[in-house]
């Protein structure tokens, strides 16, 4: 994956609500530094795709990922989870682990039930200053 064109498959999501985050981010760097306790989320699959057109030009992000288990505690969780914006870590099929999302640009996610058989759906599509980045402990 390069950086001017990413695709990958996502097989790992969790998600981190901004309040509960504790962020350190220099702005142009690769790497983001963030302390808080990630909640992992069980997707089934998932894509991710972030592209730039232009250096200096904000970066297209788009993730879709898919939730089978459509029981009213984990919709309910879900719910409750993505009502606040935050950071998500995704782990790509590539062995790639990455954040999007900063403290200043925060993720939102949309959820969605569908389909035959149910499932739910999770999804976002921004244009941010910056690309997602690899996660460093502090």
């Amino acid at each position: 994956m390069n950086v001017e064109n990413k695709r990958s498959q996502l097989c790992a999501m969790s998600f981190l609500p901004l309040p509960d985050a504790e962020v350190r981010n220099v702005p142009g760097s690769d790497k983001l530094q963030v302390h808080g306790t990630w909640v992992f989320i069980d997707v089934s699959s998932g894509e991710w795709k972030e592209s730039r057109e232009e250096v200096g030009k904000p970066v297209e992000q788009e993730l879709k990922a898919t939730v089978t288990d459509t029981s009213s505690s984990m919709e309910s969780q879900l719910r409750t989870l993505f009502s606040v914006d935050g950071l998500l870590l995704i782990g790509l099929t590539n062995e790639e682990k990455k954040v999007i999302g900063t403290d200043e640009f925060p993720v939102h996610v949309s959820m969605e039930r569908g389909g035959d058989p149910a499932k739910l759906t999770l999804s976002f599509k921004r244009s941010s200053p910056e690309p997602a980045k690899v996660l460093e402990s502090f």
